[in-house]
């Protein structure tokens, strides 16, 4: 089942939904591309909130 997750960043909100297969979880960003993490523990909502934030701050720095 797909999850989603959000993150507001200048004003702008930027919603992934995620799901996770056994240890993996795979994030769908919102150009498309997927992310993909081991979770090993780790909390899957925090890990795709990492991965959407890399996404929004990184996406920025290019324009």
């Amino acid at each position: 089942m797909d999850e989603e997750i959000s993150f507001e960043h200048e004003g702008k909100m930027y919603t992934s939904s995620y799901c996770v297969q056994g240890d993996d979880l795979i994030v769908y960003l919102p150009d498309g591309s997927l992310r993909t993490t081991t979770l090993r523990g780790l909390d899957p909502e925090t890990a795709a909130l990492t991965h959407l934030r890399g996404f929004v701050l990184h996406s920025k720095n290019l324009t």
